[in-house]
């Protein structure tokens, strides 16, 4: 299933247009159910590192983000900014999603599918990550 798929079905919801630079959210801030899908520009996803920020992901057009403050009800994990000269996004509240999901079990389904697709390639990235820790060790002889 892709991304342009669910993009169908959001397209009844309303979008809105963001200039480059502007913050979406920032890491820590409280949840307000809100999550993102994104219809044309790019998004910087940035976590905090080093007293300063490091870009971890780009989100292009098809992609969502901000679902874990709308399902889970978490502070924000990281920071979302506009990095491309403008980006249009449709802004989704949990009534507007569980509208969505009354009118189209399909819908859900298929972001379901698309959200249990990126937990499991971050389920092997951190596996690979676990892998090259333990050769790591057992070259320098711990255990």
């Amino acid at each position: 299933m892709s991304s342009n798929k669910i993009l169908e079905y959001v397209q009844k919801v309303g979008s809105q247009l963001f200039p480059q630079g502007h913050t979406i959210f920032q890491e820590g801030d409280p949840p307000d159910d809100t999550m993102y899908f994104i219809f044309s520009g790019e998004i910087g996803v940035y976590k905090k590192r080093d007293g300063g920020e490091e870009e971890i992901n780009r989100l292009k057009p098809g992609e969502f983000f901000g679902e874990m403050a709308l399902v889970h009800h978490r502070s924000r994990l990281a920071t979302a900014r506009i990095v491309s000269p403008e980006a249009r996004l449709a802004v989704m509240n949990k009534s507007i999603l569980l509208k969505l999901a009354g009118g189209s079990p399909q819908f859900l389904f298929n972001l379901l599918r698309y959200a249990i697709s990126r937990l499991l390639a971050a389920e092997d990235k951190l596996q690979r990550i676990r892998e090259d820790l333990q050769n790591e060790k057992r070259q320098r002889g711990i255990f």
